[in-house]
């Protein structure tokens, strides 16, 4: 399994802000600080042909963030969170081939909200 972390914006600095002000975060900039109360973004790159992006479940001790929703079924896209009250953990991204359950690449963001 290869896994990739985002090297930049270790800082919690995203890759950008959205037209609407949302703050977007990429696998290069994987490391998202935040108050609670914002919306975020993941970014997540088209995945390889025949797998599909999905995330991994919400750890207990992450009760600072909620999923809003997905902009694609293969998981491409923006994936919309909700900051609802302080936490942190890890969110990790899975690459899995469609109809498998082991997956093929491993993306991941540290997250504080507080």
């Amino acid at each position: 399994m290869l896994v990739t972390s985002g090297c930049g914006g270790g800082d919690g600095t995203p890759a950008r802000t959205s037209a609407d002000g949302v703050a977007v975060y990429t696998p290069e900039t994987s490391v998202i600080r935040l108050a609670p109360g914002p919306q975020f973004i993941i970014e997540m790159p088209p995945p390889e042909e025949g797998t599909q992006w999905r995330l991994g479940s919400l750890p207990a001790d992450m009760g600072g963030v909620s999923l809003k929703g997905v902009a694609s079924a293969d998981g491409a896209g923006a994936w919309t969170f909700e900051t609802i009250g302080p936490g942190y953990g890890t969110l990790e991204f899975q690459q899995v081939p469609v109809g498998e359950q082991k997956p093929t690449d491993t993306t991941t963001f540290e997250v504080t909200i507080s």
